[in-house]
């Protein structure tokens, strides 16, 4: 007896059912080949900074003038990260810089405008002095120093009375220095004065 073979052809939707199991039991992971994903790849906006590695982006990768002030934290930028002579007057804003921001003897004279340092913006002036005897025909001085924490910018002096002549009166160290010589025929002394800048 001959018997018939039947021939069994998959509907196209067991074939899809069957695929969808085998995904479902094996996982979907497909292999993707090294550098096959670029910027077309990538949507706009969906990179975020947990997705950077760390150091990852350098300064190479930044485009020149890109940064602003907004882009940087507090305090990220110091001395070690700018160039020397890199800031110039005016990428400073006005009245931004006080006195802790200026080095020991950062700024000179030259560094000065002429009229830009006026009286109200000094310190007070204090003054010091000192006295001494002088006998009558013989010379003699005296000296007096500023208080610390002041400089001395300018002195004096004064004798008791006529006949003791001055000699020299100069600045001395942190002071002032008079000396003078008595030509009168009784003793007298000496008085010297010093202007301290606090």
């Amino acid at each position: 007896m001959i018997r018939k073979t039947r021939s069994f052809r998959p509907s196209p939707a067991l074939v899809i059912g069957c695929m969808a199991l085998f995904l479902a039991m094996t996982g979907s992971a497909l292999a993707i080949g090294k550098n096959s994903i670029r910027s077309a790849q990538i949507a706009d906006a969906t990179v975020r900074t947990v997705d950077l590695r760390d150091n990852a982006v350098k300064s190479i990768k930044v485009a020149d003038a890109s940064l602003t002030a907004e882009d940087l934290g507090t305090d990220s930028v110091n001395a070690d990260e700018i160039a020397r002579d890199a800031v110039a007057s005016s990428e400073v804003a006005d009245q931004s810089l006080t006195a802790d921001d200026l080095g020991p003897n950062s700024v000179g004279s030259s560094e000065l405008q002429a009229g830009a340092v006026r009286a109200s913006e000094l310190g007070p002036i204090i003054q010091v002095s000192n006295s001494t005897g002088i006998a009558a025909g013989a010379n003699g001085g005296v000296s007096v120093q500023c208080p610390a924490g002041t400089t001395v910018i300018s002195g004096g002096a004064q004798p008791a009375n006529f006949g003791v002549e001055m000699t020299s009166s100069l600045r001395s160290g942190n002071g002032w220095l008079y000396q003078a010589k008595n030509t009168n025929g009784n003793a007298s002394s000496l008085t010297v004065f010093a202007y301290c800048l606090s």
